[in-house]
């Protein structure tokens, strides 16, 4: 992890993508309101983000292990290095160098359980300014997370 970027505004920054995302359906949702036969839209991505957050708490549990774990001073026969600590497995160093933010995609789903109209379209105008202005809350408080983040950071660079 460098100075800029940490897990919290990577997370941050992919949960204000599936926001702008969701805000995209709702529009479409919205605009549809009175098309025949059409189908809402929703985004699907929350339980993507944590699934990164538990992958990456488990990157954090192995670092934490192997920097951690006593054993008994071992000296390295070929560079006559002395390992006090625990060295990972070839399985958990490829898994430490996995970028798991690299799986995110914001899943579009047709709401099908949604009872229709006569003309088959399931958009009640109601709901979906209702999850517009909710959207629009998350985005706010992860804009303003970030926000946060960025100034601290240059209040660092500043000596502040």
């Amino acid at each position: 992890m460098d100075l800029i970027t940490s897990r919290t505004m990577e997370i941050t920054k992919l949960g204000m993508d599936g926001l702008m995302d969701r805000q995209h359906a709702i529009a479409s949702n919205i605009a549809n309101v009175m098309t025949p036969g059409y189908q809402r839209k929703e985004v699907a991505f929350e339980s993507q983000l944590a699934e990164i957050r538990e992958r990456e708490d488990l990157k954090d549990y192995i670092k934490g292990q192997n920097s951690i774990e006593y054993k008994p001073p071992v000296m390295d026969v070929f560079t006559g290095e002395v390992h006090k600590y625990r060295t990972p497995t070839l399985q958990e160093k490829a898994y430490l160098k996995s970028n798991v933010y690299d799986q995110f995609k914001p899943q579009l789903v047709t709401d099908i359980f949604s009872g229709s109209d006569s003309k088959g379209n399931n958009v009640e105008l109601e709901r979906e300014m209702m999850d517009l202005s909710k959207t629009g809350t998350k985005y706010l408080v992860l804009s303003n997370l970030e926000r946060r983040n960025f100034s601290g950071l240059s209040d660092v660079i500043r000596g502040q």
